[in-house]
């Protein structure tokens, strides 16, 4: 069954309290700093991101809890977000550098990218890896990062993000596909690590 269930309504409970907003919302909120984290590549930048979110959802939290699904619904909000900031960067004389941020704040899922079973030398060549993943991803344009981020590690298909971002199918094949081949490009081209990335 496709995820993409708004805006069908189903429950009509009332969430107008604070604390009943927070039980609607908190299952969400690490798969939404997951996506925020992806897409801005720093920490502090993404928890910005998820905090505006909740602000703009707050106001309609009777709404929300009368949708089959919120987390596409809320998605789709946080992209929006996203765009009007980064139009708003790109439109400002002054540079606004992103860092990809410590390992501490990559996720709760990264400590997965490690195997503790493996010897110093497999260890190492893990860590080598992810650095330059890390590295690669941080210099993907940010509509790159969002449809990588959404179709290959989320899970969403084309169709659900062509609803999800109002945006062309056509349009999200072609971005998936130049993705790809960016992040390809990066990978077996560029020798580098962390440390030695080019700053943009």
């Amino acid at each position: 069954m496709s995820r993409m269930a708004w805006p069908n309504l189903s429950s009509r409970t009332r969430a107008s309290t604070p604390d009943a907003f927070d039980a609607l919302m908190r299952e969400h909120v690490p798969a939404l700093y997951r996506s925020a984290y992806r897409w801005t590549g720093a920490v502090d930048r993404a928890e910005d991101l998820v905090q505006d979110v909740l602000v703009r959802l707050y106001p309609l939290r009777d709404e929300l809890c009368r949708l089959d699904q919120i987390r596409p619904w809320a998605m789709r909000v946080m992209y929006r977000i996203f765009i009007d900031q980064l139009r708003r960067e790109r439109s400002s004389p002054l540079a606004f550098g992103i860092d990809f941020g410590d390992a501490d704040g990559a996720g709760e899922n990264d400590s997965g990218f490690v195997d503790p079973a493996g010897g110093p030398p497999e260890l190492a060549e893990q860590q080598l890896t992810q650095q330059r993943i890390a590295a690669a991803w941080n210099l993907l344009a940010e509509e790159h990062r969002v449809v990588l981020s959404m179709h290959d590690i989320e899970g969403y298909s084309l169709v659900e993000l062509a609803a999800m971002f109002e945006t062309p199918l056509g349009t999200l094949k072609s971005r998936l596909h130049r993705a790809r081949a960016r992040l390809r490009g990066l990978l077996a081209g560029e020798r580098f690590v962390a440390a030695d990335r080019v700053q943009d």
